[in-house]
């Protein structure tokens, strides 16, 4: 009886403390459903507070940090460009751009302004880029008519453009992007750009010459003088399209002066243009190369350019890259010698 009441008195207490252990819950549940229902408003800041301080740097930093690397990453390709409505002070000019990116985010580039520029030199002119989506390839068209930021740079840049196989042009500016419902995001816009020069005209050739003479007939000379006409052959193996204007060129043998050469309102379009030229030269000087030192007609000739003037006013930066380009030809002139019964 003894072992049963012990039994019982021990059964007893660990009820008793089962039942204050339900109780000691049950106040602190309570405690703390009363703490929920009192300062739900505080754990909701706190909670907004951590989501803050996770999101923040996410959204101004991170995101932002990977835009830029995706931007610089991408490239862009000029498949057009067309230079026309020369002045002395600027030009119409229209760019057609491919971009092309790999990056799986999509945003919107704000319209900004970028300046064009050889590397290492200031900005020869500056353009406005239209807002654009970027996709995976995407078809940008600047169209403007600019005023140069820089004559001087301008020069330079023709210059270059006349003398190289390729080239490297800058384009930079800064611009904004925009991202589904995030905050705009301020970005660089710094391209390189590689483009194929004009290398020197290299492969011009003349062709169907006509010696003009006499001031009636089918075969006088021209209003100006010109006593010499024929075609001329320039190749151009970049994408531009050039408005050159009125363009002259002087010819040159051994060293001596024979003329100049004018090609009219000159366009130098993409690959292979054939043009009309005419030309005022001293056929007696002509003719002594060809009674001494040049029997077979055959002329090794410099052209140089000499002049591009538009509306009446001359063009320097073409100018002065036609200036510093000199091109070598042999001119076969003996047909057309014969033709006028010059020789035999």
């Amino acid at each position: 009886m003894e072992h049963k009441a012990d039994h019982l008195a021990a059964h007893e207490v660990a009820s008793n403390r089962s039942s204050d252990r339900e109780v000691v819950q049950r106040k602190r549940g309570g405690k703390v459903s009363r703490h929920c229902k009192r300062f739900w408003w505080l754990d909701l800041i706190i909670l907004a507070i951590v989501i803050l301080i996770i999101l923040i740097p996410i959204i101004f930093v991170a995101i932002p940090k990977k835009a830029q690397h995706d931007l610089n990453q991408s490239t862009l390709e000029v498949t057009s460009q067309e230079v026309t409505s020369p002045s002395p002070n600027g030009i119409h000019l229209k760019l057609v751009t491919t971009a092309k990116s790999s990056s799986k985010f999509h945003p919107t580039i704000e319209a900004f302004r970028a300046g064009l520029s050889i590397e290492g030199k200031e900005p020869f002119l500056y353009v406005n880029v239209p807002e654009t989506k970027a996709e995976a390839e995407t078809e940008i068209v600047v169209e403007n008519d600019v005023t140069f930021a820089s004559l001087d740079q301008f020069i330079d840049y023709n210059k270059v453009v006349m003398g190289s196989e390729s080239f490297v042009v800058n384009m930079d500016g800064k611009t904004k992007l925009k991202l589904g419902g995030l905050p705009r995001m301020s970005v660089n816009y710094n391209k390189i750009i590689t483009m194929k020069g004009l290398n020197k005209l290299n492969g011009l050739n003349i062709t169907d010459l006509k010696i003009l003479q006499g001031l009636t007939g089918e075969n006088k000379t021209l209003s100006d003088g010109s006593n010499l006409i024929g075609k001329i052959i320039i190749p151009n193996p970049s994408v531009m399209l050039l408005d050159l204007g009125n363009v002259t060129m002087n010819l040159a043998i051994d060293g001596k002066a024979i003329g100049t050469t004018l090609i009219p309102n000159f366009i130098l379009k993409p690959g292979n243009n054939t043009v009309s030229m005419q030309s005022t030269v001293n056929k007696a000087l002509i003719f002594q190369f060809i009674s001494t030192n040049y029997t077979d007609a055959i002329l090794p000739t410099d052209i140089v350019g000499n002049s591009s003037i538009a509306n009446g006013e001359h063009l320097t930066y073409y100018e002065n890259a036609i200036k510093s380009n000199t091109i070598h030809l042999d001119l076969n002139v003996g047909p057309a010698m014969k033709a006028a019964g010059l020789i035999q």
